[in-house]
């Protein structure tokens, strides 16, 4: 069976050729200028000097490729009833919605519209759930059993009839598939000696705080509430890129309260790994045949750091509402083992206040901050050094 068959399309003339600038797609787009032989487009004109327009039978093979790895002929899948399937099945300007395959008419897009018309589509594996719904589900559930039904042993494998659907990821393996596409995305990376981090305390204009003791990670016996990724008696290292997020994230004004906020300025001693949650990639193509297998992966880790960053009310169910993000933290602290089988030494995270700024928490205790001095940054334990204080009044 040629290969246009096995895709669901057909050739169109040999001598039409097509350029980059007709596509928005990335992928598409480096197709062709991959494989430009010709210095005229066939669909809008354009010349050049140089090739700029490749084949669009090798481009329709690629669009073919992407479709047919999400996508399939029903026959393969659907049961048939009175010489019908049983399901609804999709007409490709469906299929190419659904990725986010431009729809409007041009030359261009009617003419893969056209190739690709002979058939009708489902996606594969249709009586299953796809990945980023396994893991969007699975999340849902993770969430639910630890803040309502069992805070410490979830991950405690359950023997009983599960009401879940076979393909769905129970709470026991939520944090270990979490992990993998945290590895498969490539979200760990290093922050290098020297990087400058913002901590702000927040205390009364008659009170002064100079040393890293005083600014650091609070002291275990004062660490009684529960943070966004810490719960209380675990104490962690908040704070920021600027000093502007620091301030945002800690300060909660006071009608007739007057405030000072003391800012401490630490550098990290060396290198470091840390989970960086402040930039995940757009999902890619389906039409990237590298990257394409990561789309579920991407789709669901968007959801899953606006779940994790949502802002949340201090109003006493905040000791519920954080305590998801406080177990996945601490499986990164504790469990977690890059490629290179190294530790992380934190998380970064957007600021639930301005959605700007760069948080961070890093898991360094009150004994790892220090003053800088000479051979400070010698000593194992460490981590953090405190190079400048400032004070702001805010209010």
């Amino acid at each position: 069976m040629m290969r246009e068959q096995e895709q669901g399309w057909e050739f169109v003339a040999d001598d039409l050729f097509v350029c980059a600038k007709c596509f928005d797609d990335y992928a598409i787009k480096e197709v062709v200028e991959d494989s430009a032989s010709e210095t005229k487009c066939s669909y809008c004109g354009r010349t050049s000097d140089k090739p700029i327009a490749a084949s669009m039978n090798s481009v329709l093979e690629v669009i073919g490729d992407g479709i047919t790895s999400a996508y399939e002929d029903p026959a393969n899948s659907l049961p048939v009833e009175g010489g019908e399937y049983v399901f609804s099945t999709m007409v490709i300007d469906e299929v190419f919605e659904e990725v986010g395959w431009p729809t409007q008419s041009d030359p261009v897009a009617d003419e893969i519209r056209h190739a690709f018309s002979g058939r009708a589509w489902v996606e594969k594996n249709f009586f299953g759930l796809r990945e980023d719904d396994q893991l969007r589900y699975g999340w849902e559930d993770f969430v639910k059993a630890v803040k309502h039904q069992t805070r410490y042993l979830f991950s405690i494998k359950r023997s009983r009839k599960s009401s879940l659907v076979d393909e769905q990821i129970p709470p026991h393996e939520m944090l270990e598939r979490i992990g993998r596409v945290i590895q498969d995305a490539e979200l760990v990376r290093e922050v290098k000696k020297g990087a400058r981090w913002f901590r702000a305390r927040i205390h009364d204009p008659a009170e002064t705080y100079t040393t890293a003791t005083e600014l650091g990670t609070v002291p275990q016996r004062k660490a009684v509430f529960s943070n966004r990724m810490s719960p209380a008696g675990i104490p962690m290292f908040y704070g920021a890129d600027d000093e502007a997020t620091a301030i945002a994230e800690t300060y909660l004004p006071r009608r007739g309260q007057k405030a000072v906020a003391t800012v401490g300025v630490f550098v990290t001693s060396r290198d470091m790994e840390v989970l960086d949650l402040t930039n995940i990639p757009g999902v890619p193509s389906l039409f990237d045949d590298s990257r394409r297998y990561l789309r579920p992966a991407i789709s669901f880790l968007h959801d899953f750091v606006a779940d994790l960053t949502k802002p949340i009310k201090k109003d006493g169910r905040e000791h519920i509402e954080y305590v998801p993000t406080q177990i996945v933290t601490e499986y990164f602290l504790h469990v977690y083992k890059t490629i290179a089988r190294k530790r992380v030494r934190g998380i970064l995270y957007r600021s639930s206040h301005n959605g700007v700024g760069t948080c961070c928490v890093f898991f360094f205790r009150n004994g790892n901050c220090c003053d800088v001095k000479a051979g400070w940054d010698s000593d194992p334990k460490s981590w953090l050094g405190l190079t400048g204080v400032t004070r702001k009044r805010l209010n």
